[in-house]
């Protein structure tokens, strides 16, 4: 059964973007109800950070057609689930389960680069709306951290791992279903003409996106990591931490829906200034509060944070040439998404044991440091 690409993307990112959302805040759990300290936590996922950025450039780069995109998310999506169905066996063994999550983060960084490229082809092809499509994926996102953050809380947490196998595998069948019209190149000899990584780091409105992008998307690294663990420190239920995600992630699914008319006459430059400006905001005061609700309101920074950041670049990218669209996106996701938050999670392993307090403070200063690396001159192409 055919399905149309707005159905095809929407599934894709659900069951992406579910699991995704117990992996992201609970994959540290789990390592600590295996009896692994928070330093040795801070250093496994600082490295996946990194083993990400690897893959999300690697495996992307293979791919020269956009007709191509499809057949290499399938094998993506079924490479997931044998690495984390074999995390479950190694646990015993620090280094087995390091080299188990470094391989798991390599495939599973490669698909929503490729994902949003579907997306920024078919934006061209037939119009499509990404922000409204995209959104799927943050209420995916809602559903597993929230959902399953509380079936988590009930049934224990050494059952985060055997939850991630079921959800990484509803992803991979979901991308069995094939949509119809397919991805196409606008230009047949678009794959021998595509941009390299360097030529496009070149160009110094990239550049400067992306370095800016590094460093609003890296200071969300202390949130990711130890979010969970600061909040339960503080006699907050794991419960109540799941639905702090969820609220998150709510702000940031209303920000996707009305994204088209929020932001039709802002350039992209300045809706990055708005992400710093709010990510400076909001670990600022994170790093100065206990109280629930005020770590509620925090959290509905998120939408501007992260989801007008990337709305803004992916805006950007479905802008330039075809033959530069893959490439540029997968040297955002992986500079932004995995190595920034990498080498940011990495320091905030180092700091977090002395002072958590101060790890908020650091990614504050990163999003500071953002808002002077913006280009200043309006960006629209």
């Amino acid at each position: 059964m055919n399905v149309r690409p707005f159905t095809w993307l929407a599934l894709s990112y659900f069951g992406y973007y579910c699991a995704y959302g117990v992996l992201v805040p609970f994959l540290p759990v789990w390592l600590k109800s295996q009896n692994y300290g928070t330093e040795l936590i801070g250093a496994v996922i600082a490295s996946s950070y990194l083993f990400r950025f690897l893959g999300g450039i690697f495996f992307p780069s293979r791919v020269k057609r956009a007709n191509q995109i499809l057949s290499a998310l399938r094998l993506l999506a079924w490479a997931n689930v044998f690495v984390i169905t074999a995390m479950a066996f190694v646990s015993e063994s620090f280094w087995l389960i390091f080299i188990a999550i470094a391989v798991f983060s390599m495939v599973n960084a490669a698909g929503m680069p490729l994902t949003d490229s579907m997306a920024t082809t078919w934006q061209r092809q037939i119009r499509l709306d990404y922000g409204k499509a995209r959104l799927i994926g943050s209420a995916a996102f809602v559903v597993g951290v929230t959902v399953f953050g509380s079936l988590i809380g009930a049934i224990g947490e050494q059952y985060i791992i055997s939850i991630l196998i079921g959800l990484f595998g509803l992803y991979a069948v979901l991308q069995m279903v094939p949509p119809q019209p397919k991805p196409a190149d606008e230009d047949k000899n678009s794959a021998k003409s595509a941009v390299g990584f360097g030529e496009l780091l070149k160009k110094p409105t990239h550049l400067r996106l992306i370095i800016a992008a590094m460093l609003i998307q890296g200071s969300h690294a202390g949130y990711y990591v130890y979010s969970v663990i600061y909040w339960t420190n503080r006699g907050i239920a794991v419960e109540t931490t799941s639905l702090l995600w969820g609220l998150g992630v709510i702000a940031e699914i209303l920000l996707f829906f009305f994204s088209g008319r929020l932001f039709r006459n802002w350039s992209v430059n300045a809706i990055f200034y708005l992400s710093a400006a709010a990510a400076a905001l909001r670990w600022g005061a994170f790093s100065y509060t206990d109280a629930l609700w005020q770590i509620a309101l925090l959290q509905c920074l998120h939408s501007l944070t992260f989801a007008a950041l990337h709305y803004a670049m992916v805006r950007y990218i479905g802008m330039q040439p075809q033959n530069a669209m893959v490439r540029l996106q997968s040297l955002y996701s992986g500079l932004a998404s995995c190595a920034s938050v990498a080498l940011l999670t990495a320091l905030a392993g180092i700091i977090y044991p002395i002072s958590s307090h101060w790890v908020f403070l650091v990614m504050m200063i990163c999003a500071l440091i953002a808002l002077f690396v913006i280009p200043r001159k309006p960006t629209n192409a």
